[in-house]
């Protein structure tokens, strides 16, 4: 090969070797590059930020959709408490202001809540047994005292004398026998199911 043949060749080769860029190129591609990484960074925060509105749209959404039936439920739980209490005060008040006549030999058992001038038995409350029972002339009030009892308070099967009286499924067992015209020291009330019966001493202050 000629000497211009081999100049030639290297001025080839030279010109096939890329480029080095100079310092000015070079910033200004790195500057591209970083507003692209910056539009696309911006591009992402857009698509993230408007799926959090949609989404929080659509939550509250929900949420005004639930509100209603929500308030309705609670409205009405409330009205249920309110008759509920309504309906156990005006019982409690009933009872309170009520007399009994038990069922038996006789109509001259009676019981209730309350009885004027009677402070022991006024002081008291049960849901099922009376606070005092009048009983041949004499009023006996309830203690918290209790007397076991046999055959799980079923009648004749206790082991104390029964009296013949009873206020629904509650009756009147006595300690002992005694004659109908002397008032037994003690009464004994007690309901099926039962293995004490509640003791109710007289009460002289009480008529």
């Amino acid at each position: 090969m000629d000497r211009g043949g081999m100049i030639r060749a290297a001025m080839n080769e030279e010109s096939s070797k890329p480029r080095r860029l100079s310092i000015e190129e070079r910033a200004l591609r790195r500057e591209r590059i970083n507003a692209g990484d910056r539009d696309r960074y911006a591009a992402l925060l857009e698509t993230l930020r408007e799926g959090r509105e949609t989404s929080a749209r659509q939550g509250a959404r929900e949420r005004l959709e639930w509100h209603p039936v929500a308030w309705l439920l609670v409205r009405v739980s409330v009205l249920l408490l309110i008759a509920y209490v309504v309906v156990i005060n005006l019982n409690t008040m009933w009872r309170e202001a009520s007399v009994d006549t038990w069922t038996g030999p006789d109509d001259a058992v009676q019981s209730g809540q309350r009885l004027a001038g009677c402070s022991d038995a006024n002081a008291q409350h049960d849901d099922l047994l009376p606070t005092w029972v009048r009983y041949r002339g004499t009023v006996y009030v309830m203690t918290d005292r209790r007397r076991p009892a046999g055959g799980a308070g079923q009648p004749g099967q206790t082991g104390y004398p029964e009296s013949g009286y009873s206020l629904g499924i509650v009756r009147i067992l006595l300690l002992e026998d005694v004659p109908p015209h002397i008032p037994p020291p003690e009464l004994l009330l007690i309901t099926p199911g039962s293995y004490a019966a509640t003791i109710y001493m007289p009460d002289p202050d009480c008529s």
